[in-house]
């Protein structure tokens, strides 16, 4: 009796220890997703704020400037623009300066502008260039000023970042997929005696598979249900601490990170047990006592 209660403590406990590593590993994997969205959210809108700056010829007519803003409305680059006409600008510069301008001189010397932002596809040096180029041989355009050097500076930094989260990515789920095997196999490994038990009496593979099978699939949806409320919790305290964490990702994408934990965590245990209970289907007594 007492063999039979201390057999039953150590099933339960190989159960509860392959829960919660199970849980440990897809919880580091939700972060890792999460951060790798938050990331691609937040270079967005780093490029969002790149562009351009447009300068039109002081002597521009009227009709030429509303050509201008016909193009700015039109091009599939433009994520937006301000328009700021001569007075708006002479205006902003007297009161930059602390001293109306106007009467000191004339004549304005400031002519409308543009400043353009692009939409991120488009905020890399090459086609910022080539967008500008095209600006540059308009005849009511002055001159155009670009942002190639801080787009390089972000897109070489992003790339950089980039291919660290994919390192690391992989590195993590190849760990995690050896540790899932190992959690599983010793739970499979508590219960091998039942597996050759099963074998004596005449059970068939499948019929022996089958349990184990489904126990690591529910292991598997369990710990996917634990990480994804952990995840969710850490989630929303992180928005309630830092208002702008909440702009980097939405409700459909975490949506998608749950599902894909999930999934993982089903599809890593029930082939982990799968495999774990072929071994033991295919040992004879005396390989029961070895690990």
């Amino acid at each position: 009796m007492a063999r039979r209660r201390s057999n039953r403590i150590s099933t339960f406990g190989s159960q509860l220890t392959a829960v919660v590593s199970v849980t440990l590993v897809l919880l580091i994997l939700g972060i890792l997703a999460i951060a790798g969205i938050a990331g691609s959210t937040g270079a967005d809108m780093l490029k969002s704020n790149l562009g351009f700056i447009v300068k039109v010829e002081r002597q521009a007519p009227e009709t030429e400037i509303n050509r201008l803003k016909q193009t700015m409305n039109t091009a599939p680059y433009v994520a937006s623009y301000v328009f700021s006409s001569a007075e708006e600008i002479m205006a902003a510069e007297s009161e930059y300066l602390g001293e109306d301008i106007t009467s000191l001189i004339d004549i304005n010397p400031y002519g409308a502008e543009f400043d353009v932002k692009v939409k991120p596809e488009y905020a890399s040096v090459d086609s910022i260039e080539v967008i500008s180029a095209s600006f540059s041989g308009d005849s009511a355009v002055e001159t155009v000023l670009t942002e190639s050097t801080i787009a390089a500076a972000i897109n070489s930094t992003l790339e950089r970042v980039g291919l660290m989260l994919v390192i690391v990515a992989v590195a993590l789920l190849v760990i995690s997929i050896v540790l899932i095997n190992n959690t599983v196999h010793l739970a499979v490994y508590s219960r091998r005696f039942v597996i050759h038990t099963m074998k004596l009496v005449g059970a068939t593979g499948s019929f022996i598979r089958k349990p184990f099978v489904m126990a690591g699939a529910v292991n598997g949806v369990i710990s996917a249900a634990i990480a994804s409320v952990l995840l969710v919790g850490m989630l929303a305290y992180g928005s309630k601490v830092d208002p702008l964490l909440a702009s980097c990702f939405s409700v459909e994408l975490c949506a998608v990170v749950i599902a894909g934990m999930a999934v993982a965590g089903v599809v890593i245990c029930t082939l982990a047990s799968l495999f774990a209970t072929n071994r033991y289907l295919r040992a004879n007594y005396d390989d029961m006592f070895m690990k």
